[in-house]
């Protein structure tokens, strides 16, 4: 692809993935309104990024990932986990495990109560609506129209059944949906797939839109800095094929590079905390100082058993590999059309809360993780069949924050158990998991003891384990707050303070986390953005 050397349009959108894919499609959907699409990846167009399971392989991928860099976590003994997110079209949702989920109704009303006026379960569920075609029993709760195809597990694995029957012994209710705001409960997951194969945003929003004449998508074409005229965003700066070029915006730039890659953006345009961009030789042009703060993540711990019944960790070996993988091909069904995670729940951790505080995960097998002192070696699979439910953290109040490299990219600075609520959740969590591996249901089948060896008897032996195996979800936010006061980054309409001509759509601007997976969330983020964009159109602002 040939782009010319001068680059001009109403808009420009700086990341294709899940929020910016959805930005430029429904902005260019306007004949009279001019787009320019920029990512830094590729057209996210592989076999891998098709089938279902293919994200093993494409996690931790140079070609398809960033592998965001962290700096040593204290709390985990200075391990260094990288920080994946999809560089290429559709961004994470071309990357992640597909699993289709919104959040409770509590989530997006506490949004609001901080400040993001406009931004409550009632303001938001519309646009969910809107992204979605649901391709299961008619329901209210769910879109008919949108681009994104959502679907229920198309061949689920028989132990899902297992595990919403030991949740409900446990005291778990069984949900039939999930996704009308419910925060407690089990259920089979939600996925964005379309016939067995992934339907992330590049499918669902930028394929169709590729015909428009009005829409120009520049890809692996890395944005350096946004152009500023006084305090107002005029255009971009980025290097495609080792070529510095430009970009001027007519009326708007939205930066959709990510919880991760926007607030560094903004800090090598001279747009964050004044002191730390000055030690780093960078002439602060506006003094933002929460820019790349209030970083948030959900930490995850596992609890993995032997069991009497077949898994998917022995059904690796060449002959059952053809099978699945003919499986796949011919009727798109078995393990390699499934998302990485078939069952779920949210779950309280106590009777007394009001609402749940732990997401659970469940997988039809089971796999130990091999690390040094500062980063992970490898992975094995269990040797014989086993299963893992693992507990994320539904709110963590731990915190971290954007820093830049020698590079310009950022790195993370934050501690997986470095909140002391944090710790006792996710060894509460474990516990659960614990009492629902002893319920009837399970019992029938649990062998033995996978992961941890031996079961930890106290408090302290629960947080050694931790320290050696919790991991990331991949679900950074908060990084550039939405609010109303004065210290927010982008207000409730996605305006950056005290900077023109410039929003934010992305889950950096999530005032908290959703309980959950931030995929669904951060799609309807790209909904919103651009209807209140085309609203300023209409008002000639």
């Amino acid at each position: 692809m040939v782009v010319p050397d001068d680059l001009e349009a109403d808009f420009i959108v700086v990341g294709g993935g899940s929020a910016g894919a959805v930005v430029a499609s429904r902005l260019s959907e306007d004949p009279a309104t001019s787009v320019i699409l920029v990512e830094a990846g590729g057209n996210g167009r592989s076999f891998l990024t098709e089938m279902p399971a293919g994200f093993a392989r494409i996690v931790a991928n140079p070609e398809f990932d960033w592998l965001y860099e962290p700096i040593a976590d204290p709390s985990q003994g200075g391990r260094e986990w990288i920080w994946s997110a999809g560089k290429m079209l559709g961004g994470s949702s071309s990357l992640n495990g597909q699993v289709y989920i919104r959040g409770a109704r509590a989530d997006y009303d506490e949004w609001a109560a901080l400040g993001a006026t406009g931004w409550s379960f009632n303001d938001v569920f519309p646009y969910f609506l809107r992204s979605e075609s649901w391709r299961g029993k008619p329901s209210q709760a769910h879109g008919s129209t949108g681009p994104m195809t959502v679907s229920p597990v198309r061949d689920p694995n028989p132990l899902c059944r297992v595990f919403l029957s030991g949740c409900a012994e446990a005291g778990i209710p069984t949900l039939e949906e999930h996704n009308d705001g419910s925060d407690f409960g089990a259920f089979m997951a939600q996925t964005n797939q379309r016939r067995g194969l992934r339907c992330g945003t590049e499918k669902a929003y930028l394929r169709p839109a590729r015909r428009r004449r009005n829409l120009m998508i520049v890809t692996e074409a890395e944005v350096k800095c946004l152009r500023l005229d006084s305090r107002r965003a005029v255009g971009i700066e980025f290097i495609r094929d080792g070529i510095r070029q430009f970009a001027k915006a007519r009326r708007e730039t939205i930066l959709s590079a990510g919880a991760l890659g926007s607030p560094a953006l903004l800090m090598r345009s001279g747009i964050g905390p004044a002191n730390y961009l000055c030690s780093r030789g960078i002439e602060p042009l506006c003094d933002r100082s929460e820019i790349g703060q209030n970083l948030q993540e959900h930490p995850i711990g596992r609890v993995s058993k032997f069991v009497s019944v077949p898994t998917l960790n022995m059904q690796l070996g060449r002959v059952a590999m053809l099978r699945h993988t003919l499986n796949f091909l011919l009727r798109r069904k078995g393990p390699l059309s499934a998302p990485a995670i078939q069952a779920m729940a949210l779950a309280k951790t106590s009777d007394d809360l009001d609402r749940a505080d732990v997401q659970l995960h469940f997988s039809p097998l089971a796999y130990s993780i091999k690390a040094d002192a500062h980063t992970i070696v490898s992975s094995s699979m269990a040797p014989r069949p086993a299963l893992t439910i693992a507990a994320s953290i539904c709110k963590p109040k731990g915190r971290g924050h954007i820093v830049l490299g020698e590079d310009g990219r950022p790195r993370v600075v934050h501690q997986l158990l470095g909140n002391e609520d944090d710790v006792s959740t996710l060894i509460a969590g474990l516990r659960l998991i614990q009492r629902i591996f002893e319920t009837p249901s399970f019992q029938a089948i649990v062998e033995g003891d996978f992961l941890p060896v031996p079961l930890p008897a106290d408090r302290s032996g629960w947080l050694e384990y931790l320290r050696g195996t919790a991991c990331l979800t991949w679900h950074p936010a908060g990084t550039c707050r939405m609010g109303s006061d004065e210290a927010a980054v982008v207000d409730p309409g996605l305006r950056v303070n005290e900077i023109g001509g410039l929003r934010i759509a992305d889950a950096s601007i999530m005032p908290t986390l959703p309980s959950c997976n931030t995929n669904a969330p951060t799609i309807m983020i790209g909904e919103r953005a651009a209807e209140l964009m085309r609203a300023s159109i209409k008002r000639g602002a």
